[in-house]
């Protein structure tokens, strides 16, 4: 299932609530970006315990989702600038050009 279809399973108040926090889960698992536990510890650090708290719940995927969506807009804009330097001949990405589908490397 996408990150979406889990999100929406977290919003869903007719499911049990184990499962709800389970979809979060699944929405983390999907797009950690410090690593599942750090992402999740992250997560009720903001927005509170929710495993316990709707509202925390919530608010948990919120961050979570503007998180991804930051990151999808930073690969969206380096895909089109990517399409128009292949345009121009430059099939190398400089080594100055930021890639955000590449992990950072460790030095």
């Amino acid at each position: 299932m996408s990150f979406g279809g889990y999100a929406r399973k977290v919003r869903d108040p007719g499911l049990p609530y184990r499962h709800r926090i389970s979809a979060l889960r699944s929405c983390v698992q999907l797009y950690r970006p410090l690593g599942f536990h750090a992402t999740l510890s992250y997560l009720e650090s903001k927005a509170g315990r929710f495993r316990s708290d709707e509202a925390a719940l919530l608010r948990a995927l919120d961050i979570i989702e503007a998180s991804c969506a930051v990151l999808q807009a930073e690969v969206d804009a380096y895909a089109v600038r990517r399409r128009e330097a292949k345009r121009q001949g430059r099939r190398t990405p400089r080594a100055q050009d930021a890639n955000p589908n590449a992990f950072p490397r460790r030095r």
